[in-house]
């Protein structure tokens, strides 16, 4: 893990500005090349940067990348509390599952760049390890809806159903990816009706 991530905290709007450009340069070049391919001098050159000014702002290659993983991770995290699961024991299990799957889709719509560097196989180890982190999370939370949602149901067999959605999810995430003949809608689409389909009989309508 890079012991430096960003040199200087910009102060000034201009300063911010200049962070989230070179930030956004390389979350779509890291997406689109690989993280290994990408070069310093490329992000420079997408964030409209001079290579000395960007390393005013981050050590390397590999600080930046952190960057674009503390930022992403913020953003689930929000997308993660939102998920109203109070409210699921006056839901029926549809709307339940819905009401998991639609906060997570725009997540994933709004950050498609992301989601193709969590696809990738290589990258600093730091990376795999946030990979672990936010699976856990997306785990907990799904129990904890599932719990909400249907109290009678063992915690053995709710702690199964957890980890058999999250499988579905990944499984299904790495369509959007991928040259898919389904859309990015038809994909959630057909999450929510095999989380129906799988659900139905241990959780009940």
């Amino acid at each position: 893990m890079p012991k430096v991530v960003v040199r200087t905290q910009p102060k000034q709007k201009r300063g911010q500005q200049r962070v989230e450009a070179i930030l956004n340069a390389a979350s779509a070049l890291f997406a689109e090349v690989g993280y290994e391919a990408a070069t310093i001098v490329e992000i420079a050159a997408r964030s409209d940067t001079s290579v000395g000014s960007l390393y005013q702002f981050f050590s390397n290659k590999e600080a930046i990348l952190y960057a674009i993983v503390e930022r992403y991770v913020a953003a689930a995290t929000v997308t993660f509390a939102n998920m109203e699961v109070e409210s699921f024991p006056e839901m029926t299990l549809e709307q339940s599952i819905r009401a998991i799957i639609r906060p997570l889709k725009e997540f994933i719509r709004d950050n498609q760049d992301f989601r193709a560097i969590f696809a990738s196989s290589h990258g600093p180890d730091f990376l795999e390890q946030t990979i672990r982190a936010m699976d856990e999370a997306m785990l907990a939370r799904t129990d904890a809806a599932l719990a909400e949602a249907r109290p009678h149901v063992r915690p053995t067999d709710r702690r199964k159903a957890s980890l058999v959605c999250m499988v579905i999810m990944k499984a299904m995430l790495g369509m959007t990816t991928t040259n898919s003949e389904l859309s990015f809608d038809e994909i959630f689409e057909e999450m929510e009706a095999v989380y129906i389909r799988y659900l139905t009989p241990l959780m009940g309508g």
